[in-house]
């Protein structure tokens, strides 16, 4: 499948069907109470436009400035009449840029009825742009002049590099930047800088790549270890770490009270940045103002960055908070480029216990937020839209940071969405009853979602699932450091999806994962195509599917593995099935290990630091529908709980990759059978153009008896 046979969103066609659009605009317009053929109470349309202003009326001859705006009027339109609260209303956004200051917000009375929404949608395939930020006038970038700003720049860059003066516009709030990274709660990100729609990169060294942590001489505090405690949790994070650098660059700064480092401090799968404290260039080391999660080890990955002295690369950038100047070093010529900085720290839009409200084929973009944030709502839909250059997520739909997803609502839908460049993550989808197992049915259906996790660099998936019954499907996600689709909570649905190049700059993670959760079943991950997924090497290795630390209860069927390091990484869990996939020029198929009966023993014991018995007893997993949905959870207590128990791997096809390595107690508690090893490529996948193209499976058809034909066709964006 090609990853670049995604339709041009951009020019993507209004939210309604022709016919409806026609009939809407036809209808009669507000002139005024004295003229019946224009009265307000007659229409169920509006029109907003960049030249319109919030006195007029809404027609599309004289249309409303401002969102708000026509959401106010919509409002007391249905208020004047009793039945106007379940008739459809569309507002038009006309061609152009409407900056936003603050989130548009949409309440529970701003609601559509289920078949007639309120829809707020680009007009006639218009190119609509909902801007969090302001476009910097290229004529504002001047010559850097002040000679201590020059003197501080590498000697290549001072005639190169170019100043802005943000004061001069009345900007005043630079953001700040703060610690952020594995284990932390995501947080609103800094002003970025783009240029002609691709982020700017802060000053840094070096400009790429990462240098070293040398001998470790106090590794600082370990969060992580008294993980669940704020108040020690504080206390270890207070404790700094020092190290000796192995380049020596950082001893030619000027001033360093800014500087920052990136970095995967202990894991090849933990990321974050860590302020400098000082540096001692008689000693060659840098100590930090608070500690990683996990404290600092040698030998582990980082840069420097916003470091002024580092400006010595196109597309580089740097912003001197005291004084309200911006410095780039231009990627391209700035004679008619398109500069933005983003500003707006709250979420573009906001929908709190609405229903039914539909955003078509509109852009989101240059917000240091979320795009859309969705909290207890029912049956609304963002179609079409594009959502790019963001500091946080696309579209948040609840809480997906714990399995319980709460405020998910339900029936929501993100579909048909381009979604690139954003800072943490594309999609979060929450929502469902627990308790009940009552599925949310929220979805992610058909967006192209790429480079979505610029800023926060692990666990900021494409889509996030938690609660009990969302539905991820035909989505093509690529381009990440780390994982596509991260589930927790039960009885998901992820399929039809094409997933290529992620897991790039990590190791030891999975595209598609979760973890240490006995109860966390009912998810089945089927008909997906993975592939180029090789991860950034070392002692660990990048999975397909990874079922890590005990993980249990979900089916794998019918998904075809391509180039991936490891297809499937089963840690230990039980219940798991993995049946009728196809396994293709990988370095290894299935691993399935036995870590609660050796190095995990401690930490799935009772009170051990995975917490898997509090987990347990969370939810009423011996009581109705549990009992019932999950027999083999029932007893699980009296069951030899870290014993990877009635694990299933059979019907799988495999070529050109390593045998099957299953854990002897799995292979004792479980079935392993009925598993082909193919001499021949069978001809599933083609490379096209150097793309991977899917074809059929006749072959494996023909030597395994019980297999079942993968609907391929289907696979991938539609």
């Amino acid at each position: 499948m090609s990853r670049f046979s995604r339709r041009d969103l951009f020019k993507a066609a209004g939210a309604v069907g022709a016919g409806a659009s026609a009939a809407l605009i036809a209808g009669p317009a507000y002139a005024g109470t004295g003229d019946r053929r224009g009265r307000v109470e007659d229409q169920k349309s509006f029109f907003v436009a960049t030249d319109g202003k919030d006195s007029n009326r809404g027609t599309k001859a004289a249309p409303f400035a401002t969102l708000e705006k026509a959401r106010d009027v919509i409002r007391t339109w249905r208020r004047a009449a009793p039945g106007r609260a379940t008739e459809p209303v569309t507002v038009f956004l006309r061609g152009g840029t409407y900056r936003r200051t603050r989130s548009f917000t949409l309440e529970a009375q701003d609601s559509g009825a289920p078949g007639r929404p309120v829809t707020y949608a680009a007009y006639n395939g218009e190119q609509v742009r909902l801007v969090g930020g302001v476009d910097l006038p290229a004529t504002g970038f001047e010559a850097v002049s002040d000679e201590a700003i020059r003197n501080r720049l590498p000697a290549g860059s001072r005639d190169i590099v170019r100043e802005f003066d943000l004061k001069a516009l009345g900007i005043t709030d630079y953001g700040q930047i703060v610690q952020t990274g594995y284990g932390l709660p995501r947080t609103v990100t800094p002003p970025e800088l783009f240029f002609n729609s691709k982020a700017m990169t802060l000053a840094r060294y070096p400009s790429t790549g990462f240098l070293a942590v040398g001998q470790v001489i106090d590794p600082g505090g370990n969060p992580r270890s008294v993980l669940g405690d704020p108040d020690k949790m504080a206390a270890e994070f207070a404790k700094g770490a020092t190290f000796k650098y192995t380049d020596p660059r950082p001893s030619t700064w000027t001033d360093t009270s800014d500087v920052w480092m990136q970095g995967y401090w202990f894991y090849e799968w933990a990321d974050g940045n860590l302020q400098i404290k000082a540096i001692d260039p008689a000693a060659q080391t840098v100590s930090t103002k608070t500690a990683s999660m996990y404290s600092v080890k040698a030998g582990q990955r980082y840069y420097y960055y916003n470091v002024l002295e580092e400006l010595d690369s196109p597309g580089e950038w740097y912003l001197d908070r005291a004084t309200g100047k911006l410095y780039l070093y231009p990627p391209s010529d700035l004679t008619g480029a398109s500069v933005q900085l983003s500003l707006l720290a709250d979420p573009m839009a906001v929908l709190n216990g609405c229903s039914n409200v539909t955003f078509s084929s509109l852009m989101f973009e240059g917000s240091r937020g979320d795009g859309i944030v969705i909290t207890d709502g029912t049956s609304n839909t963002v179609a079409d839209c594009t959502l790019r250059l963001l500091g946080g997520r696309a579209v948040t739909i609840g809480d997906s940071s714990v399995s319980a997803g709460p405020h998910g609502g339900s029936r929501n839908e993100v579909r048909g969405c381009h979604i690139q460049a954003t800072g943490q993550g594309g999609i979060a989808l929450a929502g469902g009853d627990r308790a009940t197992l009552t599925p949310a049915r929220n979805r992610a259906v058909g967006n192209e979602i790429h480079d979505y996790s610029r800023l926060q660099l692990t666990y900021s998936p494409a889509v996030e699932l938690a609660g009990v019954g969302n539905h991820v499907a035909n989505n093509h996600i690529y381009d990440a450091p780390h994982v596509a689709i991260l589930f927790r909570g039960n009885d998901h649905v992820i399929e039809y999806n094409e997933i290529n190049d992620v897991v790039k700059e990590t190791n030891d993670a999975g595209a598609i994962y979760a973890g240490r959760e006995w109860t966390g079943r009912g998810t089945v991950i089927r008909y997906n195509f993975l592939h180029d997924i090789v991860g950034s090497a070392g002692s660990h290795f990048a999975s397909g599917v990874y079922l890590d630390d005990c993980f249990c209860g979900t089916t794998m069927f019918g998904n075809i593995f391509y180039k991936v390091d490891t297809a499937f990484q089963i840690g230990g869990g039980r219940d798991n099935i993995i049946t009728n996939n196809i396994m293709l020029s990988c370095t290894r198929s299935v691993q399935l290990d036995e870590r609660g009966l050796n190095w995990a023993a401690s930490n799935v014991a009772p009170g051990g630091a995975w917490g898997m018995y509090d987990l347990l007893a969370a939810v009423p997993y011996q009581e109705e529908p549990w009992r019932s949905r999950y027999p083999n959870l029932v007893n699980i207590a009296d069951d030899q709980p870290a014993y990877p128990k009635y694990n299933v791997v059979e019907y799988n096809a495999l070529h050109t990759v390593a045998a099957l390595s299953i854990a002897p107690s799995a292979r004792t508690y479980g079935t392993v059978d009925r598993n082909l090893t193919l001499t021949a490529d069978p001809g599933v996948v083609t490379v096209v153009n150097g793309n991977p193209t899917l074809g059929n499976d006749d072959q494996i058809a023909a030597q395994l008896p019980g297999y079942q034909r993968i609907p391929m066709n289907r696979i991938g964006l539609s």
